[in-house]
């Protein structure tokens, strides 16, 4: 049975009095996915990270607690979201250490090689141009920095039955390896969990070169 259009609306962009409810459950239910994205990661003392499409903020408490003393960025283009995640965040935010940024993550509001460590789980299915995204990660990575990608794949033929596909896009993780190194990214790892649910899938890549 396919997820109602506006429950749907609401997990890629939370808005409004619904899209804090959604955000909240939702910050639940990828709390595990989250956790294995961070593990591939592998944040050090003082990295930079940026999580791309934080949404509820939920990840940002996890990596401040691997990457003290560093700084954290979390991106998201949904003000309801970003609202979450300050409340979820102050003592972060307070401390200087965490910024909060509204934006996309195909124009993203950071300079050149800014980061050592780049998240996103669960945003590849609204871009259009995956491409134009991951190239602009790779901008902001430095030579020897790690980005994690987690997604649901379209290997799964059951997230189509589930997900409305005017709004989902889901693509194999064979197509997505395709995109990340056309962008210039060399893979690592990937891991794949499957259950009776779904299937979840991360790719751990590095920008060639050093730091």
């Amino acid at each position: 049975m396919k997820k109602p259009q506006f429950i749907a609306r609401q997990g890629r962009q939370p808005s409004g009095l619904l899209g804090s409810l959604v955000g909240r459950i939702m910050s639940k239910e990828t709390a595990a996915a989250n956790d294995i994205a961070i593990a591939l990661l592998n944040v050090s003392p003082g990295d930079r990270v940026l999580d791309v499409g934080t949404g509820h903020g939920a990840a940002l408490a996890t990596l401040a607690s691997l990457n003290d003393p560093g700084s954290l960025d979390g991106l998201d283009f949904s003000p309801t979201a970003l609202k979450i995640a300050r409340k979820k965040n102050r003592p972060l935010i307070r401390s200087g250490r965490l910024h909060l940024h509204q934006g996309t993550s195909d124009a993203m509001p950071y300079a050149d090689q800014c980061f050592d460590k780049i998240l996103t789980m669960h945003t590849i299915y609204f871009w259009e141009d995956v491409t134009t995204h991951f190239k602009e990660i790779f901008r902001v990575l430095v030579p020897g920095g790690r980005f994690v990608i987690g997604f649901r794949p379209g290997d799964d033929t059951r997230t189509a039955s589930i997900f409305p596909d005017n709004i989902y896009a889901f693509r194999t993780i064979a197509d997505v390896k395709q995109l990340l190194e056309t962008s210039g990214f060399r893979i690592t790892e990937t891991e794949r969990r499957d259950d009776r649910k779904s299937i979840l899938s991360w790719i751990a890549t590095e920008r060639p070169g050093s730091t």
